[in-house]
């Protein structure tokens, strides 16, 4: 298989992770929108257990497809970046391990709070596991913005095309990390979904483009 397959293989894991991570979403169905133990209540009766847990489990594959686009943009970054850069790249795929581990525990409490409360858990036990689990997803856009700060940095040294998936990653990066500090503050706020749903685009558009026009992703002898 030839360098520039490969590296289309490696773009289009990001086109799919938001495909697939959004499929699972509409698997499990939309969360509450408000903390109050009958907004989950309400929830937790419109979905089956096997729904939540399918739901989730794809919302996880598309996760796990996110850290292979990650592992492609370190590739790229490395082949064509200076060593005095490459920590900025270590960091990078470093900050997209630790924002797939928590978003995984977050997706694991969503599982939880479905089980708890089909078993008859306590309402307000069932709204601190769905409270623990905003908490995790609005938390983990600041390791995300480490990741998008990171990558863009050392993509922002590279050619034209690059460098715009570069400096666009910085100010989606800024931008998710708003967006996590005011959802982090206020529960009830919605700019998280703002955020993530920037996020989101920007991996598909910068997924396409890399399929187009696929980057090196071996350092040069």
């Amino acid at each position: 298989m030839t360098e520039s397959a490969i590296s289309r293989i490696g773009a289009a894991t990001g086109i799919a992770s938001v495909v697939v991570t959004f499929i699972g979403f509409g698997v499990h169905g939309a969360l509450p929108t408000d903390t109050t133990a009958d907004a989950v209540e309400t929830y937790v009766k419109s979905v089956s257990a096997s729904q939540a847990g399918i739901g989730n489990y794809l919302e996880l594959l598309g996760y796990l497809l996110f850290l292979a686009f990650a592992a492609y943009l370190y590739a790229v970054g490395r082949a064509g970046g200076a060593n005095s850069s490459h920590w900025l790249n270590v960091l990078g795929l470093a900050a997209a391990i630790t924002y797939i581990s928590v978003s995984a525990f977050a997706i694991a409490g969503q599982v939880v709070m479905v089980n708890w409360a089909k078993a008859g858990a306590d309402p307000k036990t069932v709204l601190g596991a769905y409270m623990l689990d905003s908490a995790a997803f609005t938390l983990s856009f600041e390791i995300a913005a480490l990741f998008l700060l990171a990558v863009g940095v050392v993509l922002w040294s590279r050619h034209v095309a690059l460098r715009l998936i570069g400096v666009s990653g910085v100010f989606v990066g800024l931008v998710l990390f708003v967006t996590g500090l005011i959802s982090t503050a206020s529960i009830q706020s919605s700019s998280s979904q703002i955020g993530y749903t920037v996020f989101s685009l920007w991996t598909v558009i910068a997924g396409i483009y890399l399929v187009i026009r696929p980057a090196p992703t071996a350092r040069a002898a």
